[in-house]
C-alpha cells in the first residue's frame, strides 16, 4: 500500500514498482484507489500500461470537471475488490495506490487507515517529495500515527532540493 500526500509521487511509484516487479519474475496488480483526484485513475491505467501491468480501477473516480462520474466511489471497497481480484486470478503482489490531500487532514487518514484494515498489506509506504524539505518529519510523524508505515520511499531526489528531507 502506498500512502502520502498529492503530488509526492505514488502513482509514479507504483507504476515503476510494478514494472520492476514483472522484472523480478512476479505478476503484480495495481489497484487504482484514488478517486479523488481527477484524472487519478486514468493516469495510473496510463502507468500501468507502460509499466506492463493489469490495473483494477473498477470505478472512474473523479473526472476533470469535478463531479463524480459515477457516485462518489468507495476506495476501501474498491482496495478489498482488488485483493479479491489478485486472489481469484493469482496475481502475486497487489499495489494499492491510495490518494492523497494538499495536507494532513482527518478524512485523508481515516481513509488510509480503513484502506489498510480491508487489505492488511506486508508493506505500506509513506511516499514524501523530497522538496518538502525539513516539514518531511511533521508529515512523516502525522501518517506512522493516523495509518502507521514500514517505510518511507523518498521521491524526486533528482531535483534541485537540498536534501532536508533526506536528513530529516
Amino acid at each position: 500500500m502506498l500512502a502520502g500526500l498529492q503530488g509526492s509521487g505514488k502513482t509514479t511509484l507504483a507504476g515503476k514498482l510494478a514494472k520492476w516487479l514483472r522484472g523480478q519474475g512476479h505478476t503484480p496488480l495495481l489497484v487504482a484507489c484514488d478517486l479523488q483526484r481527477p484524472g487519478a485513475v486514468n493516469q495510473l491505467q496510463v502507468v500501468g500500461g507502460q509499466a506492463g501491468v493489469e490495473v483494477f480501477a473498477p470505478h472512474p473516480g473523479t473526472s476533470a470537471a469535478g463531479a463524480a462520474d459515477a457516485g462518489p466511489g468507495d476506495p476501501v471497497r474498491v482496495a478489498y475488490d482488488g485483493l479479491a481480484e489478485a486472489r481469484a486470478r493469482h496475481f502475486d503482489v497487489v499495489i494499492v495506490d491510495t490518494a492523497g490531500r494538499l495536507g494532513i487532514d482527518d478524512e485523508l487518514m481515516a481513509q488510509a487507515a480503513s484502506i489498510r484494515e480491508a487489505v492488511n498489506p506486508d508493506e505500506v509506504l509513506f511516499v514524501v517529495d523530497a522538496m518538502i524539505g525539513q516539514d518531511a518529519v511533521t508529515t512523516a510523524e502525522a501518517f506512522r500515527e493516523g495509518v502507521g508505515f514500514t517505510g518511507v520511499v523518498l521521491t524526486k531526489l533528482d531535483g534541485d532540493a537540498r536534501g532536508g528531507a533526506a536528513l530529516s
